[in-house]
């Protein structure tokens, strides 16, 4: 059964007012995902907590993710979240629990 609700025009604005805005504040909650933040070596360096002559050896050996336009290095700082997280370590809980799971 389908109900019909009798309302004013301006109660009728006032409630799609409303459903604008409250979409519109739950887009802006949500973070941005395509945006790409670029950093430069210092800017690097420090969120990696490393020395910029660290930064310039990983980029030497093509150790650390990185892009070069000229003279300039830049980092995504998305494929140095990958990069760090790459090398973690497995825990003994974690091993054990794929063992037991049969999971490689």
């Amino acid at each position: 059964m389908t109900k019909v609700i009798v309302t004013t025009q301006d109660e009728l604005e006032n409630l799609i007012q409303n459903s604008v805005r409250k979409a519109l504040n739950e887009q802006s909650d949500k973070p941005e995902t395509t945006k790409t933040e670029f950093l430069n070596l210092k800017e690097a360096a420090k969120y990696l907590n490393l020395a910029n002559q660290t930064i310039y050896g990983l980029t030497s050996k093509n150790e650390i993710p990185f892009l070069k336009r000229g003279k300039k290095l830049y980092f995504k700082k998305s494929e140095l979240e990958n990069w760090i997280n790459e090398g973690k370590r497995k825990s003994v809980a974690e091993i054990k629990k794929e063992i037991e799971g049969g999971k490689p």
